[in-house]
């Protein structure tokens, strides 16, 4: 099975910095509906590669704690030659057969938690689904209203400590991660399997 695409999320955890370099985080898990799907906006992306299941991948940014959609790529049925624009930008035809949309800045008034992870550490094996959190360096988990970040909290230390208990179960490990997430538990939606 092939490792699949994720949709980055660009954020500068200190948010005190407008210099420093933004992170790439992949989005892990939402607790409510997700914001932007291609359908909502004429867009019915198909499977080309087993890498890319959902047929597109995305890219958030943070913009002064405005959440936005920056970029968007997505595979259309090859009988598609112009396909809408999003928020005024076109679409130029990419690699692999995507169709790329470029600084979209799309504002996303999503209301709810998301976790981000990044740096996977350990066993590449580990690697097999996001429902593993403490694989990862870099945990966080934000909560927004209307798309502006409200709170957040950096799960990384716990993370690392699970990740010491080495007489736990891979079973007990995960059932110990879902405790440590404020609403993760029987809440959170695995994002890439919806």
């Amino acid at each position: 099975m092939s490792e699949q695409i994720p949709d980055y999320f660009k954020y500068n955890k200190e948010n005190d910095n407008k210099y420093s370099k933004k992170k790439h985080y992949e989005l892990a898990a939402i607790e409510k509906d997700w914001p932007f799907t291609p359908e909502k906006f004429g867009y019915h992306p198909v499977e080309r590669s087993t890498a890319c299941w959902r047929g597109f991948h995305c890219l958030y940014e943070m913009d002064d704690l405005q959440l936005l959609l920056k970029s968007f790529c997505v595979t259309l049925n090859c009988s598609v030659v112009s396909p809408p624009e999003l928020n005024g930008v076109s679409g130029k035809k990419g690699y692999g057969g995507f169709w790329e949309y470029k600084q979209v800045n799309l504002p996303l008034g999503y209301s709810g938690g998301i976790i981000l992870c990044a740096d996977v550490v350990g066993y590449d094996d580990w690697f097999s689904d996001y429902e593993c959190t403490h694989h990862f360096r870099d945990v966080l988990e934000l909560r927004f209203e209307e798309g502006i970040v409200k709170s957040g909290i950096d799960h990384s230390e716990t993370m690392e400590e699970i990740r010491g208990f080495t007489d736990l179960s891979f079973h007990e490990q995960n059932e110990l991660v879902a405790d440590y997430f404020s609403l993760y538990s029987n809440k959170w939606i695995n994002y890439y399997k919806l």
